[in-house]
């Protein structure tokens, strides 16, 4: 799921085509072997959802239902359908789609399959304007796509593409990472103010990302062993509202393809909260499967997973007591100090 950016309030959207233009804008890639739902209300696109096709009756009933539930507990009375890929994969996964859709009180204003540069309209049976064999589409000549880029938006090639952003480079060097966890045990021991040193050192990243900086090793190692500590990464996220999300997903994202592998799961948690927060449901996604894949039974990860499944809009992610939550994390760690201690992965 994915909320619609503030671009969709600033430009208009006359076509189908232009339509089919935009969507991958929304989504951060190019779909394909996907069905997708445009959420429409009072005339603008207040999001999309993005489902994998299916070719087992079971799973297309299952997964159909789900993205009704997700449209109709969001308040959307109005939705596009748009399936990408040969008919003989997209349509059954669409008949399902059209079927429970209008069951759960949501009108399709159109369905269409979208296929080597042409679409095809489910609904229209007019040949001057649906033609049989598909009307032809050039997203490089869209002023939406247009728009969109000059926004600074992307459209990467595929789901693969967005989740190798989050890749680590060649070569890193996770011998300082070594050297802090034997600092961070013996300063642990000796009862250091590792949580008020923590809190620094998030706020220090935070404003050195929003200046325009990139953190240098030593710092990207220390927050990734600081964010063991639960405390800590709670913390990270009461700031949400004094930083913009943009800075909060470049700076995990920095530091979820700089810290070692096992270190991964706090701040992939971390940068999927700041991407729900922005509407971001695809970076989401690959944040909270990285995370998942460190440790399956990460808890906030998982909370934030099922979050992401209802379409939990970001305006409710943003509406919480933030100042209260960092109130209740200080006064629980004034009372057991130990909870702030780092809880470094085996073998480290």
């Amino acid at each position: 799921m994915s909320a619609a950016s503030e671009l969709t309030d600033t430009i208009t959207i006359k076509k189908l085509a232009d339509m089919v233009a935009i969507v991958p804008y929304l989504l951060g890639f190019h779909p394909a072997q996907s069905l997708v739902s445009v959420w429409i209300d009072d005339a603008k696109v207040k999001g999309v959802m993005r489902l994998d096709l299916t070719q087992d009756p079971s799973e297309m009933a299952e997964r159909t239902a789900h993205m009704a539930k997700v449209l109709s507990g969001n308040g959307i009375q109005r939705a596009l359908l748009i399936g990408y890929g040969p008919g003989s994969q997209v349509t059954p996964m669409m008949d399902a789609a059209m079927e429970a859709l209008p069951g759960a009180g949501i009108d399709i204003s159109e369905a269409i399959r979208v296929d080597d540069g042409r679409y095809w309209s489910y609904i229209c049976t007019n040949v001057k304007c649906c033609a049989p064999e598909g009307v032809p589409i050039d997203p490089t000549v869209s002023v939406p796509a247009t728009a969109a880029v000059v926004a600074g938006m992307r459209a990467l090639p595929d789901k693969a593409a967005l989740t190798a952003t989050l890749a680590p480079p060649q070569d890193l060097d996770h011998s300082i990472t070594r050297e802090i966890c034997a600092l961070a045990r013996e300063a642990s021991r000796e009862g250091n103010d590792w949580f008020g040193d923590g809190v620094k050192q998030i706020v220090a990243a935070l404003d050195h990302v929003q200046s325009g900086g990139n953190l240098d090793a030593e710092t990207v190692a220390w927050l990734g062993v600081y964010l063991t500590a639960k405390p800590l990464r709670d913390m990270a996220m009461t700031y949400v509202q004094e930083y913009d999300a943009e800075t909060h997903v470049r700076l995990w994202t920095e530091v979820v393809r700089k810290v070692p592998p096992a270190f991964a799961a706090a701040p992939a948690t971390l940068l999927a909260f700041a991407a729900m927060c922005r509407g971001d449901g695809p970076l989401a996604s690959v944040a909270l499967d990285l995370a998942l894949s460190v440790s399956t039974h990460y808890t906030l990860a998982i909370l934030l997973t099922e979050a992401l499944m209802v379409g939990l809009p970001p305006s409710d992610m943003l509406g919480r007591d933030w100042r209260q939550m960092a109130d209740d994390i200080v006064a629980q760690v004034r009372e057991r100090p130990s909870a702030a201690w780092p809880v470094l992965p085996e073998g480290w």
